[in-house]
């Protein structure tokens, strides 16, 4: 198309002003985004979180970096991230769970490469809350911060299995349901969080009686749960409801209970978070019988909440920035209707643009329920 003199001026004006938007619209760079993630990606996990993500930047045009620690050592994550911080074409936005002692590290480096920092997954330990404050306040890069509801996850399940196991067990008033819970004080803020639910929760069920097995930070793993479990079920007599706050303790206990010679879900209840391939199938049968899900979606919620940002719509103004989510619960007698969440099949079907307000300018808010997409 040219542009002439003939056509008058304010028409020639309005041309060349169409013109350089269509330039400017087809070389316009896609937002770039980084994501450091705490563990390897072959983890159950952290694989469906950066699974939903890479739907989600698909649809929203983003340009997702991901790199992966495969261990916790707070070293390793550093120097991850700072890889991740320093790559070429410079991220917009960096993406990250929270590491003690090492996510100031990367705020501090972050603010000097004019990078915008999203941290989810973990609240921020009491010792460091002083000194790196709130979102937009000390480090005003750090736009936003997004946890899971621990504290009542873990009331819901503890209310909902020592239910269950006094029907089953047929306790009266006089008899007590014995709730056996790994409880690790001196690991992540979501585990005593959970730690502090489960307790409130059994103060509130007179039936209910506490007996918390201390375990070191290894209890994450399947083989000490494992063992552990198989200790407990000596007299299984005495033994309820075991809760667990990772998937790796629900799966290794399963193990210990069948080890033992014992039945999960009809001698002895078994409820925790999360899952894996294995915990997906013990789901299914009944050994596991309730597990609190929904906050691997927490990558995704981030990636629109961040691109929204990019283009002007401030999640502030709406959820604030220090963002609270629900957690789901999953059993046998709800598994079909949950079970197609946990496919990548089913999240290539699902239209992430309705749930962001630059493409959807109807929504009036956002929406962080997992139950949205049972539907799709």
């Amino acid at each position: 198309m040219f542009v002439t003199n003939s056509y008058p001026r304010i028409f020639r004006q309005l041309i060349f002003a169409a013109l350089l938007t269509g330039v400017s619209s087809a070389c316009a760079e896609p937002l770039r985004v980084g994501f450091l993630c705490p563990k390897s990606p072959e983890q159950g996990f952290w694989s469906q979180v950066i699974q939903v993500m890479q739907v989600v930047a698909e649809d929203l045009d983003i340009e997702l970096q991901v790199k992966c620690g495969v261990s916790s050592s707070a070293l390793g994550a550093k120097q991850i991230g700072i890889q991740l911080l320093e790559s070429e074409p410079k991220l917009d936005y960096f993406l990250t769970g929270y590491w003690a002692s090492v996510t100031k590290y990367h705020l501090a480096f972050a603010k000097e490469r004019g990078i915008k920092v999203f941290i989810f997954n973990a609240d921020i330990r009491d010792v460091e809350k002083d000194e790196m404050g709130k979102p937009r306040e000390k480090y005003n890069n750090w736009i936003g911060h997004m946890v899971p509801d621990d504290k009542a996850a873990a009331m819901e399940l503890t209310s909902i299995l020592v239910n269950r196991a006094g029907n089953l067990r047929k306790k009266t008033a006089a008899d007590s349901v014995n709730v056996y819970a790994y409880v690790g004080e001196g690991l992540s803020t979501g585990a005593r969080k959970r730690s502090t639910g489960l307790r409130e929760q059994i103060e509130l069920m007179p039936i209910a009686k506490l007996h918390e097995v201390p375990l070191p930070a290894e209890f994450w793993q399947v083989d000490s749960a494992k063992k552990w479990a198989m200790d407990l079920m000596s007299d299984p007599s005495k033994v309820d409801v075991i809760l667990t706050g990772s998937q790796d303790a629900m799966w290794g206990t399963v193990q210990g209970v069948e080890q033992a010679g014992k039945i999960p879900g009809k001698d002895v209840l078994i409820g925790g978070f999360d899952w894996d391939p294995d915990s997906i199938r013990a789901i299914a049968d009944g050994r596991i019988s309730a597990s609190m899900f929904g906050h691997f979606m927490e990558g995704a919620w981030a990636l629109i909440l961040v691109h929204d940002y990019h283009y002007g719509i401030d999640f502030k103004d709406d959820v604030g920035v220090k963002i609270s989510t629900p957690l789901g619960i999953i059993m046998a007698g709800n598994y079909e209707r949950y079970k197609a969440v946990l496919n990548e099949a089913h999240w290539r079907r699902v239209d992430f643009k309705k749930l962001s307000k630059k493409y959807n300018p109807t929504l009036k808010s956002y929406n962080f329920d997992i139950s949205q997409f049972l539907d799709e």
